[in-house]
């Protein structure tokens, strides 16, 4: 086997090495020493597991995004300790897996001596003024989550991050450093490629590992996919794909694969927008026809007034206080009857992951918008309430899936710290960030007759979209928010 040195760079908020780098490390280990960089202070259990698994652990300042990691650790390996090494390996944990055996991509590229450096998926070119620089044109390169550079161009190679700048911003980052690194090598006359063959989608996707990757996973041969799959913006999803690619990959890992895909969720969970997961990963079920043996057991407004503690092994309804107008004539038409109830008790079981249930939104335009108001209008109230509970969460502009209405059901098991006093109503939004905060999900759930009655109001709305007003209203909003972000970072 090469001599092969892996140079992994980690970032977590909470200074973590979570159940997915962990895997990611462990499995890499097989395959070279491990250089384990990581971007802000590790907390003592972590630092201890690096420490016991990889070859060395540098903890720097959270500086410089990728290209800070990268470059402290060349520089503080030097060019004739890296000289040593066959290849070395520029990794990161935006990467999750591998799904199978990850020595048989190396072998197989091992295949391929002429290349002085490779890549394991490659983006396309493309025009982007937010990545673009003035010209606004992205050139074809090698994604930076997985480089591999080979021996003869490690003199170059470790020239380059000499000479890197620190970039401030994500966007610097990847316009700077990974847009440009496959070009800089390339002009140099050092041959590259990616493990990954994706030249029939490069007319369809720009970026493959994003738009289709089970189709990586499954026909390609790719050990690894993104982490970002399961959280990204799900209108930027759309605008570019089906939206179904996330819970694609998720039904082939956790089916087909040996892969731990729930302990990679359970780490997401807490530090990523809830409503993102929700929607990427299509956490709304239809009813079973069968129901339970035992039914949710009744909290009352004054017990959850009170706060209290929960049995893990229980499923608890939690009424709704009813809103008013139209509004709130259809939020209480969405509480299930006790047969309902029973069969959404079920849904639990088949779905392990899932800590708090509740009706979908009611179909009625006006709910949307009202949630939508009511979430921005108290969500400095629900930060408030989480910091007071020490749960750091992030909170998104898009409310969590839940409350819509009607009741929650909530896993024992997802609350071991019980229920805070629930008596307002912006309590209730704590009620699924709670279960976030320990690793679980919220999913929403309707009748089948319901599920077909969207997709018909779905199909009214799309149309209404092709319209030239909606167009220059869309229009309108984004050059809005446009300006207030600039307002914002001119502070």
């Amino acid at each position: 086997m090469k001599k092969r040195l892996i140079i992994y760079f980690n970032y977590h908020p909470n200074g973590q090495a979570d159940a997915a780098c962990r895997f990611a490390v462990q499995q890499m280990a097989a395959v070279g020493q491990v250089f384990f960089v990581n971007n802000g202070p590790l907390q003592p259990e972590s630092r201890q597991w690096a420490q016991g698994c990889c070859h060395t652990v540098l903890e720097r300042e959270n500086t410089g995004f990728d290209v800070g990691a990268y470059r402290d650790a060349v520089l503080q390996i030097g060019l004739d300790m890296l000289l040593q090494y066959d290849e070395v390996v520029l990794m990161n944990y935006t990467l999750a897996g591998p799904v199978g055996d990850v020595a048989a991509m190396f072998a197989a590229m091992d295949g391929r001596p002429e290349l002085d450096f490779w890549g394991l998926t490659r983006h396309y070119a493309m025009r982007s003024h937010r990545f673009g620089g003035a010209k606004a044109m992205v050139p074809e390169h090698i994604q930076s989550h997985f480089v591999v550079v080979r021996s003869r161009m490690m003199a170059d190679f470790f020239a380059y991050w000499q000479a890197a700048a620190l970039p401030t911003s994500y966007e610097d980052s990847v316009r700077l450093h990974e847009t440009q690194f496959t070009a800089h090598f390339a002009a140099r006359g050092y041959r590259w490629d990616t493990f990954v063959d994706t030249k029939d989608l490069a007319s369809l996707f720009v970026n493959p590992i994003m738009a289709c990757p089970k189709l990586l996973l499954a026909d390609r041969g790719c050990p690894f996919f993104k982490r970002r799959s399961f959280f990204t913006p799900y209108a930027d999803e759309l605008r570019r794909t089906d939206g179904q690619a996330a819970a694609e990959l998720y039904g082939y890992l956790k089916s087909e694969t040996d892969y731990p895909v729930d302990d990679l969720l359970r780490a997401l969970l807490p530090v990523q927008p809830l409503a993102a997961m929700a929607q990427n990963l299509h956490w709304h079920y239809i009813l079973p026809q069968t129901a339970g043996e035992c039914a949710p057991i009744l909290l009352d407004a004054n017990t959850l007034a009170k706060g209290c503690a929960l049995q893990p092994d229980d499923v608890y309804c939690l009424p709704l206080a009813r809103a008013a107008g139209v509004e709130g004539y259809y939020y209480a038409r969405s509480m299930p009857t006790s047969l309902q109830l029973a069969q959404a008790a079920e849904l639990f079981d088949a779905h392990p992951l899932v800590g708090v249930l509740g009706p979908a939104l009611p179909l009625y335009a006006g709910c949307a918008a009202e949630k939508a108001r009511r979430w921005q209008q108290q969500k400095p109230a629900v930060q408030a309430k989480l910091s007071a509970l020490d749960c750091p969460l992030p909170l998104d502009e898009t409310p969590p899936p839940l409350p819509n209405g009607g009741c929650l059901l909530v896993r024992g098991a997802a609350f071991p710290q019980g229920l805070p006093p629930l008596q307002m109503e912006s309590d209730f939004w704590l009620v699924p960030l709670l279960a976030q905060y320990n690793g679980y999900a919220s999913a929403t759930f309707e009748t089948a007759a319901q599920c077909a009655a969207r997709a018909d109001v779905l199909d009214a709305a799309l149309a209404a979209q092709r319209g030239v007003g909606p167009v220059f209203r869309l229009m309108g909003r984004t050059v809005k928010n446009a300006l207030r972000k600039r307002k914002e970072s001119a502070r």
